[in-house]
């Protein structure tokens, strides 16, 4: 078993976990490896350096966007080895995949459910996007969003001293200053033989339930069902998004009027006039034009 520890995550919250949980997963008897990232993308790297070195389960010690980066790593080609499995014991600024797979948030139910070796077969989504100019191709485990949710991303990631709070309170920092000079973008949706076009706030693209730290934005949504839930926030005005963020935490945002929910998706193309930032799993990757693809049975994760 190898460990990818993310250090730095969480404003240095995890590296000063982590011999914590060296000392529990000893004392548990477990048998491992483990390596620090030293750089945004080193774990990507580092996953794939355990794979050539034979290893065959994989954990993520960290974040949303560490996560993102190991299950980057693992896939070979557009696949994952099926005898490779994901491990995650989470920390960062967000959980959020751990949260919709069940794994503990405290780091010895983790390392105990990381133990039992209980495995989960789910899918993953595929990006094809612009950044810097030119396509790129991305992975990601949990949600996807462009718009609003891809400028508050980018500032959360800029901003060291709100990702410093962790969970969902440097978000929300992040929300309401992004708010401040946001602008709906004129977008058009496309998937299953429809085209939705027309201004929106956001568009998700969702294979887990939650992003954000807990925000529940596709409360319906299920990573092995081979198939994205898709929600467009529509044309909202800054106060009334204002408004309206706590029913997106509590989940309950789906009766608003201006929101749509879109399930039983397989691939999605999203086009944007002006520039449409795209995050995944927390992670800017690039903006619009772009399109997701379902990876459906894509990864075994151990939960």
């Amino acid at each position: 078993m190898k460990l990818i520890v993310n250090p730095v995550a969480a404003n240095g919250t995890v590296g000063k976990r982590w011999p914590r949980i060296r000392d529990f997963l000893r004392a548990e008897g477990a048998e491992f490896d483990a390596v620090l990232t030293e750089r945004p993308g080193h774990a990507t790297e580092l996953a794939r350096q355990a794979l050539a070195e034979g290893h065959r389960i994989i954990v993520a010690v960290g974040g949303d966007g560490t996560v993102n980066e190991v299950v980057n790593g693992l896939m070979v080609e557009g696949a994952v080895d099926p005898e490779v499995a994901l491990g995650i014991i989470p920390g960062g600024t967000g959980a959020d995949l751990a949260r919709t797979l069940g794994i503990p948030r405290d780091d010895e139910g983790a390392c105990r459910c990381l133990l039992r070796s209980r495995r989960r077969l789910i899918d993953l989504g595929e990006i094809i996007c612009i950044r810097e100019g030119r396509e790129v191709h991305r992975y990601f485990a949990n949600v996807a969003g462009l718009g609003f949710d891809g400028e508050v991303a980018d500032l959360v990631n800029r901003n060291p001293m709100t990702k410093a709070l962790g969970g969902t309170i440097p978000y929300l920092i992040c929300l309401f200053i992004t708010l401040i000079t946001y602008r709906n973008k004129n977008a058009e949706v496309s998937f299953d033989g429809q085209s939705l076009k027309g201004r929106a706030t956001s568009v998700f693209v969702a294979n887990g339930q939650y992003l954000a730290g807990g925000m529940h934005i596709a409360p319906h949504a299920a990573p092995d069902d081979g198939l994205f839930d898709v929600i467009v926030l529509g044309d909202f005005g800054k106060l009334e998004l204002a408004a309206n963020v706590a029913k997106v935490y509590r989940g309950t945002h789906l009766t608003i009027p201006k929101v749509d929910e879109y399930r039983g998706v397989k691939e999605v193309r999203v086009e944007a006039q002006e520039r449409m930032l795209i995050q995944a799993d927390g992670e800017l990757v690039g903006q619009a034009p772009t399109t997701f693809r379902i990876v459906p049975q894509a990864l075994w994760v151990v939960a």
